[in-house]
């Protein structure tokens, strides 16, 4: 078990780290060596995204020490009472930290935006909490299931209570989730992100139906496999061993110790074989196994619906534009913005070129002009875009210095159509920097 934790953890925080770097590329150039720009990740930083993922990162670094004591201090702990305090003080601190975990997916993600934010935030940390106790849960019954020789029919049972439990927040929290993100029955069946969330229930559906087989074994599970093995035959061998044992062991300590690892091998052995002759223990295995399938897919499928657009802002953006089959909604934005840094030559001119201006991806194109109308050069400029009437962004933009005063970033995302505002930074020199903005209508 210790090593199914482990390695989750270190999953989640090396996904993290590799998420915190690619996201420049991702937002600006699409370069990957755009990654180890320093610049570049101080503006992913700067963002909302940015933030959720550093924040991440330092719940992960806290989380780690919780997992030491868990696996060092209190497994090595017999005395009860000591064992129940250490328990509790486990128990609320991780729930803490996976409680802050889970926010940080909810503060940078679909419920941060939209409509009833300060209701779909703490809606989403329980539906994450509720699908990390379940699954989380039935990786670790596998992993017992599996290698445990001797995993107690009440360690299953109470499993299968928190299970009932996570999927009754898991419907209560979705079904609100789905009314938000989709909002229409025309955006389930029309957009992408309608179709994915029917996938998803579908998916859900058929995870449920193979957890009540589940539930079956469940119910006809009992110890009576693992408390055969105390048979008096075997009582009497072991006695018989442990007093070999001791008389060997005043002659030959080491090889004392080594009857003892046989001794505990042949013991576990025993209890493995034993474990899997038992039907309804195979049975079991079988059926959670089949879980853990479906759910591998599911979340497959939920990472898709994470980075679609929602269906209600699709639709909005649609019923937004003079006509359904309008192709030339919005077009080229071109904006002309002069900036002074105060400093020797800080005067001129921003000039932005958009295109094609609407959803999706997007060309841009920045030339800037010195005073004296010729080309200009600065050390640094960086452009940021925010929908401010839908909580969205800033969008970090590091374009390209292509040529003398003119810069260029190829396949910039706008989300969705709005009244956006563009945000340019111009440095001059090492001190002189100033940001200037104006809203412009995309889409």
């Amino acid at each position: 078990m210790q090593r199914l934790v482990v390695r989750g953890w270190l999953a989640l925080t090396a996904a993290t780290l590799v998420m915190l770097l690619l996201r420049n590329p991702y937002t600006g150039s699409g370069k990957f060596a755009d990654a180890f720009d320093l610049a570049g990740l101080q503006s992913v930083l700067d963002t909302k995204p940015g933030a959720a993922l550093v924040s991440r990162l330092l719940l992960l670094g806290a989380a780690a020490l919780f997992i030491a004591v868990l696996f060092g201090t209190y497994a090595g702990r017999e005395d009860e009472r000591e064992k129940k305090d250490l328990t509790f003080g486990l128990a609320v601190g991780g729930g803490v930290v996976a409680t802050g975990i889970a926010a940080t997916w909810a503060m940078s993600e679909h419920a941060s935006t939209g409509i009833q934010t300060s209701i779909a935030m703490p809606v989403d940390v329980l539906h994450l909490l509720a699908v990390a106790a379940w699954l989380g849960g039935l990786a670790s019954l596998l992993v017992a299931l599996y290698r445990t020789p001797d995993i107690g029919s009440a360690a299953v049972r109470r499993f299968s209570a928190v299970a009932f439990g996570s999927v009754v927040v898991l419907a209560a929290t979705g079904i609100y989730q789905s009314w938000r993100q989709v909002g229409s029955w025309s955006a389930l069946t029309g957009t992408r992100y309608g179709q994915l969330l029917i996938l998803k229930v579908a998916l859900i559906a058929v995870l449920l139906a193979v957890a009540w087989f589940s539930r079956r074994w469940t119910g006809r599970l009992t110890d009576s496999a693992v408390a055969s093995e105390e048979t008096p035959g075997e009582e009497a061998e072991s006695g018989s061993a442990s007093a070999s044992e001791d008389a060997s062991a005043d002659v030959d300590p080491e090889r004392a110790a080594q009857l003892a690892r046989q001794r505990a091998a042949l013991t576990a052995t025993k209890k493995k074989r034993i474990r899997d002759a038992d039907p309804e223990r195979s049975g079991l295995r079988r059926s959670v196994l089949a879980e853990a399938a479906v759910a591998v897919v599911l979340l497959a499928v939920t990472t898709m619906l994470t980075s679609t657009e929602p269906g209600r802002t699709e639709e909005e953006a649609a019923n937004g534009t003079p006509s359904a089959s309008a192709p030339a909604a919005g077009g080229p934005v071109n904006l002309k913005m002069p900036f002074d840094t105060g400093g020797q030559n800080g005067k001129g001119t921003v000039r932005i070129d958009i295109e094609p201006g609407r959803t999706g991806s997007n060309d841009l194109h920045v030339w800037i002009d010195g005073s004296d109308g010729k080309p200009m050069d600065v050390p640094e400029l960086k452009l940021a875009l925010t929908l401010e009437s839908k909580d969205i962004g800033p969008l970090p933009v590091v374009p390209d210095r292509l040529a003398e005063g003119h810069w260029s970033a190829s396949a910039v995302q706008i989300p969705m159509a709005g009244d956006w505002k563009i945000d340019v930074t111009v440095r001059t020199s090492d001190i002189d920097q100033v940001t200037i903005d104006k809203n412009a209508k995309i889409g």
